[in-house]
């Protein structure tokens, strides 16, 4: 799981998968390695979203890391990591879901807002946390969090895009979750992959 940490924060985004069609995900997964992603969650409110992670696994395993999201408890942990997520993310803190990844050696990521989730989640033994939604506080909230969880390695999530990337990275972010403004369910539906790939490039840039 250490190693995996590292590596998140050495490529700073996680691009979230959210209501792709099953036989889009392989020419969407091409457009984002192309692009210079590489972890990806599709989120288990996907239909087929446990055959995807199968899937692109078995596609781009050797490539990319590919986890789950919209992790809410212990039973979807294990569908996730039955399917060969090595990742589990999930918008609420959530005891069983991070019990269970660590007992897999998984990686957890569980979403919290407040101080005192941010505590449950570590008291449970995640060491990595999604702060969501990002977006209603801004980021400067990260950087006074950092102040009492001096340790604390933060992935942004929420409304982020290339026009705000850089300020949630200076302000303490380790990484950044995007989800509609990397993967356009239009775009997508358009076939128009290049855009992707040109999109998440720009993307990885602002950040640098």
């Amino acid at each position: 799981m250490e190693e995996l940490i590292r590596e998140i924060e050495k490529y700073k985004i996680i691009a979230i998968v959210r209501g792709v069609n099953f036989l889009k995900m392989e020419p969407l997964f091409e457009a984002l390695y192309d692009g210079g992603i590489k972890h990806v969650e599709i989120t288990l409110n996907t239909k087929d979203a446990c055959k995807s992670i199968d899937n692109m696994n078995n596609l781009y395993g050797s490539r990319m890391v590919i986890g789950a999201g919209t992790v809410l408890n212990a039973k979807m942990a294990k569908d996730a990591i039955n399917a060969g997520a090595r990742f589990l993310v999930s918008p609420n803190v959530d005891e069983g879901m991070i019990t269970t990844a660590i007992s897999h050696n998984v990686l957890p990521i569980p979403g919290a807002m407040t101080p005192t989730e941010i505590a449950q989640a570590i008291n449970y033994g995640a060491s990595m946390i999604k702060l969501f939604p990002v977006s209603i506080l801004g980021p400067k909230y990260i950087k006074e969090l950092t102040g009492p969880f001096d340790n604390l390695k933060i992935i942004a999530v929420g409304g982020i895009s290339i026009d705000n990337a850089k300020e949630y990275m200076e302000y303490g972010a380790v990484g950044l979750g995007i989800g509609g403004s990397l993967i356009n369910n239009t775009i997508i539906e358009d076939g128009d992959f290049k855009a992707i790939t040109d999109y998440a490039k720009k993307l990885r840039n602002s950040i640098l």
